[in-house]
């Protein structure tokens, strides 16, 4: 059933064709600003990579994160600060939801430019952990529908253990 909208001061409720309309407009634009920023934001990421000395791997992995779901982050940071039951739990649904969501796409996106552009495949310890990471928190996530605030601290060390597990891999086991 579609909500009206503006009915109380005579304008026509909107149709499903008009929300489509505005949905792929939007959605057009999304896509405009994100292509209009992503060659600057990769150039910056390589600058930084290149100034500190640091793999590029890993301040993209460190920084783009931060900058792509700083709105996230804001919001699950509101809703924890309530610090109810209800608005914790959908504080955690939503950083897993986002986590899965952001690189099951990114990760598949990725896959799909490797094999279109047929790259040189140098990226097997990153995809593994990504992968090992991303069911680590789907399974959690999958396991119920309130978690207690003690998942917390574990879940979010998967993170840095990550970046930890790729540079071991990529240092001392040789990986690429």
């Amino acid at each position: 059933d579609m909500e009206e909208s503006g009915a109380d001061d005579g304008e026509r409720p909107l149709t499903t064709r008009d929300i489509a309309v505005q949905a792929s407009v939007k959605l057009a634009a999304g896509v405009a600003i994100c292509a209009f920023f992503s060659d600057p934001l990769v150039e910056t990421l390589s600058n930084v990579s290149k100034v500190t000395g640091i793999a590029p791997f890993f301040v993209g992995f460190v920084l783009t994160p931060l900058a792509s779901n700083a709105s996230e982050v804001v919001s699950s940071l509101s809703f924890a600060s309530r610090k109810r039951k209800k608005n914790m739990s959908l504080t955690f649904a939503q950083v897993y939801g986002a986590v899965t969501m952001n690189n099951t796409l990114v990760l598949g996106l990725f896959l799909l430019v490797v094999y279109w552009k047929k790259l040189e495949w140098v990226y097997s310890s990153e995809v593994a952990i990504i992968v090992v990471g991303s069911v680590a928190v789907g399974l959690l996530g999958y396991s119920g529908t309130t978690f207690k605030a003690k998942v917390a601290l574990p879940t979010l060390a998967i993170y840095p253990a990550s970046l930890l597990a790729v540079y071991l891999l990529d240092t001392y086991l040789g990986w690429q």
